[in-house]
């Protein structure tokens, strides 16, 4: 996560660090006599920011910026606090696959999906996962499972991921890559294949929303796309 922040941020928060621990050092050495070598100040400001990116203390701090004097709301300012389970919807062209596969072996069907009209559009193919983001400042990784194994996936696991802060005109997004794996013996499927995704995250119904494409059979030029939506648990 500490993707989000530009670099310089950083140097100015060593700093700051650095001369809040210098100004307690000087306040200890004249209230308590104690006295700590000048030298010992990086090791403090070390501990200090590692401190900081321990995952109860960051999220601690996520959670009750708003109440906090100088910060503003962090989740909805910088980037949310994903951790945990959620609920996913996923929505799948396959069924637009299967109506121009149908099409293509009946010569008395007729079917172009680059000219009909959306209302002859097979509906997009539903389906309910099981996703768990695990985020820390240095990681982001999404596991997704199929408990009721009503369709071929059996799951996936992210393998690259980038968060994207807010900005003025945009929210905050996650964009990632995942390797899938299928349950399936049909020779025209790939059992494995990688895909992407890239989802927004609209903090009033905390949400993640957004699409998906693979490379499922992308030789037989019948690979997948569609819609995700993740409703935290």
């Amino acid at each position: 996560m500490y993707r989000i922040f530009p670099a310089k941020s950083f140097a100015y928060l060593i700093a700051l660090l650095a001369v809040g621990v210098f100004l307690a050092i000087e306040l200890a050495t004249e209230a308590f006599g104690i006295e700590i070598r000048i030298l010992a100040i990086p090791g403090f400001v070390w501990i200090l920011l590692l401190g900081l990116t321990f995952n109860p203390i960051w999220r601690w701090v996520w959670a009750r910026s708003k109440a906090i004097p100088l910060l503003p709301d962090l989740n909805d300012k910088v980037f949310p606090d994903l951790n945990g389970e959620w609920e996913m919807l996923l929505e799948s062209n396959w069924s637009r696959q299967e109506q121009l596969l149908d099409a293509a072996g009946d010569r008395r069907k007729s079917f172009d999906p680059r000219t009909c009209g959306s209302d002859d559009l097979a509906p997009l193919k539903p389906m309910t996962l099981k996703a768990e983001i695990e985020q820390s400042w240095w990681s982001i990784k999404m596991t997704v499972t199929n408990p009721a194994a009503n369709s071929p996936i059996k799951e996936s696991n992210t393998y690259i991921v980038m968060p994207r802060k807010r900005t003025e005109n945009t929210p905050p997004s996650l964009c990632y890559f995942y390797d899938q794996t299928n349950d399936t013996d049909n020779q025209a499927d790939d059992p494995v294949f990688s895909a992407a995704a890239c989802l927004t995250y609209q903090l009033k119904d905390d949400t993640l929303k957004g699409t998906f494409w693979t490379a499922r059979q992308w030789r037989r030029a019948i690979n997948t796309a569609g819609k995700i939506t993740l409703t935290r648990k």
